[in-house]
């Protein structure tokens, strides 16, 4: 008999192993914290509450102790609602931030255990964007439900009236052909642009196509270990040339609105960025996946597709920028494994492809994004994510505030290229110190 015993003992053994292996494979939803009743705060922007209801049932059904209460933040006030709760001690458990905020916020959040979720196991889920991000000495301080990466849209009868057949996929393209759609009547407003590029002002997030611009010449965002001493006057060599890509970007972007310039097509008269696009008034529009809702919105009967965004040169990788939010967990929460395992949970590729089937978000998934990229509506956006960087950006908004007026420095005053990286580059130092 004693043989016997130990053979039914062994077979108890791996049906345990077995079912630690499937409860893994799952993607969350193990045996994490206490098994009483818990409530877990979650604060979100963007996203309504009947958009998140088929995540959060799915894993109560794992988890019957377990309530999410789910709040939808206004935007306008989220960051200064966000610090003041955390502040007080009455935040939330789970909270989301922008990409870029990382690095002020990791006094204030926890990684993910090891055990629930490792370095390995993220990067290689999802996309380099999101390790680079939310990933910092080897550690995982947030995760992504979905990754927004420029695009650029463009309205088909437009180029179809210029003889244009194929959008522009190169910096020089783009150029060339503001000639063959650029219109402008006698008072200097332009009937028919090629592209809203050139100023900050009328532009929607100019400063993010400037990034992009950046990126694609090079620029090394050095991000959570830069002083940003010599951070934007950089230069680089590359192909026997020397870049300095803050400077040579701006060059460039700002040539569409110099009227010296061949790629003269945007002003101060022209119209905002969106409002020209769905107006027919500019034939291209650099743009992020959200924005299609307002474009079909306004136009509904606009004939317009998306493609991905030029590049400078195609010999070379290709290069996009991403702007997105991603999910973390409060140091504050006295259930932070129960609320990392929620969010491996409803980040795994089973509960994200049932997401995207009800709410059209491009993946911040790899292994979805194969399937996405097939979509006639978000295909380009979820391509866009495998190619897809940011740069951190301290105090993200006056940050962008003073790229932006660099920007319409150039043009609205005069200002050299260097002159202006030069002042940009003081002021986020004096920023910083602040």
């Amino acid at each position: 008999m004693k043989p016997k015993i130990e053979f039914v003992s062994k077979r108890i053994i791996l049906a345990i192993i077995g079912l630690v292996f499937l409860s893994a494979a799952c993607g969350g939803g193990g045996n994490a914290g206490p098994q009483g009743p818990v409530i877990l705060t979650f604060w979100k922007t963007f996203e309504d509450s009947e958009h998140m209801a088929t995540l959060f049932e799915a894993y109560r059904q794992l988890h019957p102790n377990v309530e999410i209460v789910y709040t939808k933040k206004n935007i306008e006030n989220y960051e200064k609602d966000l610090l003041n709760a955390l502040a007080a001690g009455s935040g939330p458990d789970i909270f989301s931030v922008h990409n870029s905020w990382l690095p002020e916020y990791t006094d204030k959040i926890t990684p993910a255990p090891d055990k629930i979720f490792n370095l390995r196991q993220y990067s290689e889920s999802f996309v380099d964007a999101a390790v680079e991000d939310f990933t910092l000495d080897s550690k995982i301080y947030g995760v992504p439900l979905a990754v927004d990466s420029l695009a650029l849209y463009y309205n088909k009868d437009l180029l179809g009236t210029a003889g244009i057949a194929v959008p522009a996929k190169t910096w020089q393209e783009l150029a060339d052909q503001v000639k063959q759609i650029a219109r402008k009547d006698s008072k200097g407003y332009f009937t028919r642009s090629a592209v809203p590029l050139g100023l900050s002002l009328n532009i929607n997030r100019a400063v993010d196509i400037y990034y992009l611009f950046m990126l694609q010449l090079g620029f090394k965002p050095e991000g959570l270990k830069s002083s940003f001493n010599g951070y934007l006057s950089q230069s680089i060599q590359k192909a026997g040339q020397t870049f300095v890509p803050a400077r040579d970007a701006l060059d460039f972007y700002s040539s569409f609105a110099d009227p010296r310039s061949e790629n003269y097509n945007w002003n101060s008269r022209s119209d905002y960025s969106i409002d020209a696009f769905v107006n027919g008034r500019s034939a291209y529009l650099y743009s992020y996946a959200y924005t299609l809702q307002t474009i079909k919105q306004k136009a509904p009967n606009l004939r317009f597709d998306v493609a991905a965004v030029p590049q400078f040169n195609l010999d070379d990788p290709a290069v996009n920028f991403a702007s997105y939010w991603g999910e973390v967990v409060s140091k504050q929460s006295k259930n932070q494994e129960i609320a990392w395992d929620f969010l491996k949970f409803i980040s795994s590729k089973e509960s994200l492809d049932k997401y995207y089937a009800v709410n059209k978000q491009p993946s911040s998934r790899k292994d979805l994004i194969d399937l996405q990229i097939q979509d006639p509506v978000i295909g380009a956006f979820a391509a866009g994510n495998l190619t897809a960087h940011s740069l951190y950006r301290p105090a993200q908004v006056k940050f962008d505030t003073i790229i932006g007026q660099m920007i319409d420095d150039v043009i609205l005053k005069g200002v050299g290229f260097s002159e202006a990286v030069s002042r940009a580059e003081q002021q986020v130092l004096t920023l910083i110190r602040e």
